[in-house]
């Protein structure tokens, strides 16, 4: 028979192992996601923006993880892959995020990689409680 105590103790014991960490969630509690599409394709090009990213996202403490990299070989009609890198950060909240905009290693890094791309599209989320 099912009580309420035990539909309590469920619910706190899969509380408890979200909190002991076997959630498949990832961490941080807002998600930053930037696509970037170069001027072109050459080498040159790419190692510069890489390096002036590297360099930067080293420099902001906010940032609590952080991906880079190019599309993945994937081919689907709803993926779109044109994109040349894709910069995704984690950060613990917004005004993680906030602070991350005004740092002057994220403004120093648009001021000399800008010219190094065509487009960007940014897109945020939080995590539901």
């Amino acid at each position: 028979m099912l009580t309420l105590g035990s539909v309590a103790r469920a619910n706190t014991r899969s509380h408890s192992e979200k909190a002991a960490g076997n959630s498949k969630e990832l961490e941080g509690g807002f998600f930053h996601m930037v696509f970037f599409w170069l001027v072109d394709d050459t080498a040159e090009v790419k190692e510069k923006f890489l390096k002036e990213l590297n360099n930067f996202v080293k420099e902001v403490d906010e940032i609590k993880k952080v991906h880079i990299g190019p599309p993945a070989d994937t081919n689907r009609d709803v993926i779109d892959n044109t994109y040349s890198y894709n910069l995704l950060i984690t950060f613990d909240s917004k005004k993680q995020q906030d602070i991350y905009q005004e740092h002057p290693a994220h403004k120093k890094f648009i001021e000399n990689a800008s010219s190094l791309w065509e487009k960007v599209l940014v897109y945020d989320s939080v995590k539901e409680n």
